[in-house]
């Protein structure tokens, strides 16, 4: 069940999510006309992507502090970059350009590996807190959500850097049902040692069901709470057989910093799925491998001619 919030000035429309196991008030779902083209359209990559992501991110904040209306001190403000696909999100820039002021920022090399036994475990190389200061109360955090360990491990690790109750505002482009379910787990638990801490979840357009690999959300899966218009334009766009097998946003280190390597996976993938195809669908499949050959091939030949 979604509960839909009246719009705010903004005109951002956000739905609060009710379900049994969440059990949060503070996780919602963000209308917003840019993720939406970052997830259906999964040829899109490099600059145009890390724009679209941009001013998906501002939609959030936008509704977000339209939902707080009270006023809040720059100097209580950071934000905590997990390094390095969560830059892309541009959260610092989305932030200077609705209210023409910086954020306070820190970076954490920290990213998730999974273990022999199947379990997913989280590893970091990397932290630099310089802009937690003790005026800190709200961090802001813009990352892609599969299971939430790597988000769990992140905020558990800047409350101890604290020493106190912070509240955490976490932005996805694309988050999974059960990676908010584990997110509200982990405010439950820094409660215990920290009264006060609060989470809020505040995910584009959908709360996608997760796939067994832990990593693949689709549009259509059967676990997925997705606004109404996600789904409409899904279904021209890449058929109701990929909006169900094919992940919504693909591996997002490579859309944004590695283009070709995302098409090559995508090629890879959808030549995959040609085996399970209906009839009905196979054109549009074929279509989409020719696009990504045509646009693979234009990658290669795009040559940069440096003059001095």
């Amino acid at each position: 069940m979604i509960t839909p919030v009246e719009p705010t000035s903004s005109s951002i429309r956000g739905y609060q999510i009710k379900r049994e196991f969440v059990n949060s008030d503070r996780c919602y779902l963000i209308e917003s006309i840019h993720a939406r083209k970052i997830l259906t359209n999964p040829f899109l990559g490099g600059p145009s992507l890390i724009s679209l992501a941009k001013l998906a991110v501002k939609d959030c904040l936008e509704f977000f502090f339209n939902l707080k209306n009270q006023p809040i001190s720059l100097c209580s403000l950071a934000e905590v970059v997990p390094l390095s696909g969560s830059l892309t999100y541009d959260l610092m820039n989305a932030f200077y350009d609705l209210f023409g002021l910086p954020l306070k920022r820190n970076f954490v090399g920290i990213r998730r590996k999974q273990e022999d036994n199947g379990e997913w475990n989280v590893e970091t190389s990397y932290t630099n807190f310089e802009g937690l200061t003790e005026d800190v109360e709200m961090v802001l955090i813009g990352d892609t959500i599969a299971t939430g360990v790597t988000l769990s491990e992140l905020i558990k690790m800047v409350q101890e850097k604290m020493n106190k109750p912070l509240e955490f505002v976490i932005i996805s482009i694309a988050g999974t049902l059960s990676g908010s379910k584990k997110l509200v787990q982990i405010e439950k638990e820094q409660n215990i040692k920290f009264p006060g801490t609060k989470l809020w979840c505040l995910f584009t357009e959908a709360y996608f069901g997760l796939e067994e690999n832990g990593t693949d959300m689709p549009i259509n899966h059967p676990d997925s709470i997705a606004c109404e218009e996600l789904k409409k334009e899904a279904l021209p766009s890449i058929g109701s057989y990929l909006s169900r097998h094919l992940c919504s946003i693909l591996d997002w280190g490579k859309r944004t910093n590695a283009p070709k390597k995302h098409l090559l996976e995508l090629l890879h993938s959808l030549k995959n799925l040609q085996k399970g195809v209906p009839d009905e669908e196979q054109v549009r499949l074929e279509e989409m491998i020719q696009k990504c050959n045509d646009k693979i091939y234009s990658l290669e030949t795009n040559l940069i001619e440096l003059t001095k």
